[in-house]
């Protein structure tokens, strides 16, 4: 069965097998800090229950 975003995944997929080459995935930087701060579950749920009650 195709639906909608199979189009799409096929884009993606043959853009990344075309350009993981380019981009050298293996040896690009690590992230900043900030990227890497765990979050609280129950402050995300919060948070989402805020934006749904507004």
């Amino acid at each position: 069965m195709t639906d909608n975003w199979s189009g799409f995944a096929d884009l993606l997929a043959n853009l990344i097998e075309k350009y993981a080459a380019v981009l050298d995935i293996e040896h690009l930087p690590e992230p900043p800090d900030y990227l890497e701060e765990k979050f609280n579950s129950t402050d995300l749920i919060g948070t989402i229950e805020k934006t749904k009650n507004d």
